[in-house]
């Protein structure tokens, strides 16, 4: 058994380098599964600073994200229709994140999570594995967040 403190966790650059285009304002990223060995999910610690968020994005496998502090968002889409490299999109539920939260987002759900304008957030971020038992990829956009979105990712 493996264990990791989230008190002692410093941000992990290097992955927030490879990771920077998905977010939105200044985040601190860190990535725990492989510190303690986790081998069916991916676990993330994030903290979002001032109404940081992710870009909108959805996995191909599940998502729970457990608050830790602060408060936040995460706003659900639904895909209209998608041609010529873009998808229309339609907002589709919109829901106040707090300390103690959990959050479940089935996979191929569009969104975006991140904190509440001019708050920070923290949350511990599973994603969940496909059911070949491989990491899910996660599928990323450009959004105007009111009704166009193109993939970047």
């Amino acid at each position: 058994m493996n264990k990791e403190n989230l008190g002692e966790i410093s941000p992990d650059k290097a992955l927030l380098s490879s990771k920077r285009n998905y977010f939105l304002g200044r985040v601190d990223l860190h990535e725990i599964s492989d510190k303690i060995g986790s081998r069916d999910q991916k676990i993330y610690f994030v903290k979002f600073k001032n109404g940081a968020r992710t870009k909108l994005h959805y996995h191909e496998g599940g998502q729970v994200l457990v608050v830790t502090a602060g408060s936040g968002l995460l706003v659900l889409f639904k895909k209209k229709s998608t041609s010529g490299g873009r998808t229309s999109i339609r907002l589709h539920t919109k829901v106040m994140l707090w300390k103690g939260d959990v959050a479940y987002i089935p996979k191929n759900t569009l969104h975006w999570h991140g904190a509440a304008r001019g708050k920070n957030l923290d949350h511990v971020a599973f994603n969940g594995f496909s059911s070949k038992g491989k990491e899910a990829r996660t599928i990323w956009y450009d959004s105007d967040l009111k009704s166009n979105a193109i993939k970047i990712s």
